[in-house]
């Protein structure tokens, strides 16, 4: 009876420090480190160069086709048809602009500062958190947090035009499963709350098919139900470039505008 009380103890004395290892928390590089590997490995992501996204949108009762296309490092044109109408929102790399036509005016047109801001920061073909401190971002691990009865790593993220990020990364899947932002439009605060679901493995890389956001204080949430991925596809660079026509339109009205001497 010693003899067996005493292999028993062996036995504890040699798992007692494996379970302590296994339970010691992750520091930030760790929980990446898993993350990147979750979503197909960060070379991997590191050598995209273009992604096109397509889906649909539907937003209160209305639903929309939409496409994104994705240029390294961070170039993005949003397309998307209301009223069979086609609208875009684009970063070309130095500024955003917008095609609105059914605002009134049916010519491209430059975007204020804040929304300019808010596509720089998030219109990257890649995860923010992937090559972080290259970007200029700073990044904290805050803990844990439960997100619908499941544990996740909680990840703050601050852009340089101080616009914020907060992740969660499931502690088992390592996969991102909500975002907070919280984005400065031109002095007002905009709050967004995104849920992302059915993960599924396309060519190695591994990406959400559903995104449901959510706008605080908008009535109803926007449902993004996306289609199909494709990675490095071939595509037209100049779709990100503001047309070069208005841009000297717009010059012209400015020097018109200039007192004269």
């Amino acid at each position: 009876m010693k003899l067996k009380s005493f292999i028993l103890l062996i036995i504890f004395s040699i798992f007692l420090p494996l379970t302590a290892i296994s339970e010691k928390p992750l520091d930030l590089d760790q929980v990446l480190a898993k993350y990147y590997e979750a979503i197909g490995g960060l070379e991997k992501w590191q050598g995209l160069n273009t992604m096109v996204m397509t889906g649909t949108m539907k937003s209160a009762e209305q639903t929309m086709p939409i496409t994104a296309s994705y240029e390294r490092p961070a170039k993005c044109r949003i397309e998307f048809n209301i009223k069979d109408t086609m609208m875009a929102q684009v970063y070309g790399g130095h500024f955003g602009w917008q095609l609105n036509p059914l605002s009134g005016n049916p010519d491209p047109s430059p975007m204020s500062q804040g929304r300019t801001r808010y596509l720089r920061d998030t219109c990257g073909i890649e995860s923010s958190l992937i090559d972080y401190k290259k970007k200029g971002y700073q990044v904290k691990l805050l803990g844990k947090e439960k997100i619908d009865g499941k544990e996740a790593y909680k990840i703050n993220l601050k852009y340089p035009s101080r616009n914020i990020e907060t992740y969660y990364i499931d502690t088992k899947t390592f996969l991102i499963t909500r975002t907070l932002g919280i984005y400065n439009m031109d002095g007002n605060e905009i709050r967004t709350t995104t849920n992302f679901y059915d993960y599924k493995d396309t060519d190695g890389y591994v990406v959400p098919y559903k995104l449901i956001i959510k706008i605080h204080g908008a009535p109803s949430s926007e449902n993004l139900n996306i289609d199909k991925f494709a990675f490095n596809p071939k595509i037209d660079s100049t779709m990100f470039d503001f047309p070069k026509d208005k841009i000297m339109k717009m010059q012209n009205k400015q020097d018109i505008k200039k007192p004269k001497k």
